[in-house]
């Protein structure tokens, strides 16, 4: 059961949680939103609703499939503009690039803490007087990561049958568990992207990026890394 959750979290790492498809799931999600207000989607008895308010309504709901996003991407509507630029440099991969995550100590009110950690992201390096970056032009998505259950072991939770009561079932003990086991069950990544894709400014953001680390101890887990 241990190698289950564990090929589990290993999957979430590696496929699911991976940097270049994370991003790619920010951009069209902020795609989305930036056209939210100006797609319209008929529901029961003719209603209207936008792409956040569709869920409300099963049958708009049913209509909100992958043709969204062929719908901005086609489109010659200039209030679709932004959300379309967006969907194109999807298309043609020219998607936010990846500057440096660190695995901290669980930082649990991090959405509180993004904006500020854009604003110094984007300050000038101490022998620059002015920076080319911009808070906005920093992307910040934090991953956590578990077995299932955030800190807490699954397989503590789990019930088990032995031979001599095949209708009885009960917690493993610990004598019977092996000794060679993982005791920390979550962990914490923070990524940062550059949303300007040209070799200067991505330089910019690394080095910002290694700045940031060292005025934000909090940032380093405790192995260091």
């Amino acid at each position: 059961m241990y190698d289950l959750f564990y090929i589990r979290h290993r999957l979430h790492k590696r496929a699911y949680q991976h940097r270049v498809n994370k991003v790619i799931e920010h951009m069209i999600a902020e795609a989305f939103l930036k056209a939210d207000g100006h797609i319209e989607i008929e529901g029961s008895g003719g209603r209207m609703f936008t792409l956040s308010t569709a869920f409300k309504n099963m049958e708009a709901y049913t209509k909100l499939t992958d043709n969204v996003f062929e719908q901005i991407l086609k489109s010659s509507r200039p209030e679709l503009q932004e959300a379309r630029e967006i969907l194109q440099n999807i298309v043609s991969r020219k998607i936010y690039k990846f500057v440096g995550e660190r695995k901290p100590k669980t930082i649990k009110d991090w959405k509180s803490q993004i904006t500020g950690w854009k604003e110094v992201l984007a300050q000038p390096l101490p022998d620059e007087e002015e920076n080319n970056l911009k808070p906005e032009d920093v992307e910040i998505l934090v991953i956590n990561m578990d077995y299932g259950m955030k800190d807490e072991n699954p397989v503590g939770h789990m019930h088990f049958y032995s031979k001599k009561e095949p209708d009885v079932a009960k917690p493993m003990s610990p004598e019977n568990a092996s000794r060679i086991r993982t005791m920390i069950f979550s962990e914490q990544l923070i990524r940062v992207f550059c949303k300007k894709i040209d070799e200067q400014s991505v330089e910019a953001a690394r080095q910002q990026f290694e700045q940031w680390l060292r005025m934000e101890p909090n940032l380093v887990g405790p192995e260091g890394n």
